[in-house]
């Protein structure tokens, strides 16, 4: 086994996927089952997320600040609508879902954000889970909405689609998901070499990072599980960083990277529909 599949574990495998050899996924040579990535190789603290959104610098603080405003533009909740923030990390993402009266559940396998998340945002309707969607036990068909921030990058692309797949199921006919990535094939790549290098994060580039998606090769995931693309936009690209000169000159800017979905955008930010 590889190195870097050492530090990952072994799950049963799903026989309608197929591994080929350029995919992100490392075969034990003694076992047929693929890797399976239930975590990153770095440790990443319970309360990673909302510390960045409350107390980072400004440009990480505005960096999380804008997806709340694009699910709060383009797929907020509807008052007592089932809910899951999927990969929710420390809770925050979640916490704005639930406060427009969704039924929400935050769902991570970090026990360590979720313990975090469990006393840190308390309200009706809100709760936390430490679990992998598989094993949540919810009914196929009973969710009216998903959402899914900054996590597939994090898996292997065959645990990408089983995600894609196993989400599909379980969100009713309407139901949308809500995903965001960031867009390799914008200047992504370049702010993540600086965040590795000066060490401004936890290591992404192959210890949190391990694959990578761009407009097409996302669209393509989201089809191959049955989801219709209705929105695929980029954000986050220039706007971040201008927060250093004033935060309303930054989301000035933000409203209209939004419109003009710049193809090097650094995130990419899609609604997906269960028809």
């Amino acid at each position: 086994m590889s190195r870097r599949c050492e530090k990952h574990i072994w799950a049963r495998s799903h026989g309608e996927i197929q591994y080929s050899e350029q995919r992100l996924v490392t075969l034990d040579s003694t076992s047929d089952l693929p890797v399976r990535r239930t975590g990153d190789a770095v440790e990443i603290a319970g309360d990673y997320q909302h510390r960045a959104r409350s107390k980072g610098f400004v440009v990480q603080r505005f960096w999380h600040a804008e997806k709340e405003r694009m699910i709060r533009e383009f797929s907020a909740p509807r008052r007592g609508e089932r809910v899951l923030d999927v990969g929710c990390g420390s809770g925050v993402i979640t916490d704005v879902l639930a406060f427009s009266g969704a039924r929400t559940t935050g769902v991570d396998g970090n026990l360590r954000a979720i313990d975090y998340a469990r006393r840190t945002f308390v309200r009706d309707g809100l709760d936390f889970r430490c679990a992998l969607v598989e094993d949540l036990g919810e009914a196929p068909g009973s969710v009216d909405r998903i959402y899914c921030l900054e996590v597939i990058e994090h898996l292997y692309e065959p645990q990408v689609h089983e995600l894609l797949r196993q989400m599909h199921a379980l969100v009713k006919v309407g139901g949308t998901l809500t995903l965001t990535t960031p867009n390799f094939r914008g200047l992504w790549p370049a702010i993540e070499l600086v965040l590795d290098t000066l060490r401004l994060v936890p290591h992404l580039a192959g210890d949190q990072h391990v694959s990578k998606f761009n407009r097409r090769s996302l669209r393509s995931a989201l089809e191959r599980a049955g989801w219709k693309v209705e929105r695929l936009v980029t954000f986050s690209t220039f706007a971040p960083f201008l927060s250093v000169f004033g935060w309303k000159t930054a989301l000035w800017v933000a409203e209209r990277e939004t419109s003009w979905s710049l193809p090097f955008g650094n995130v990419l930010f899609t609604i997906a529909k269960k028809e």
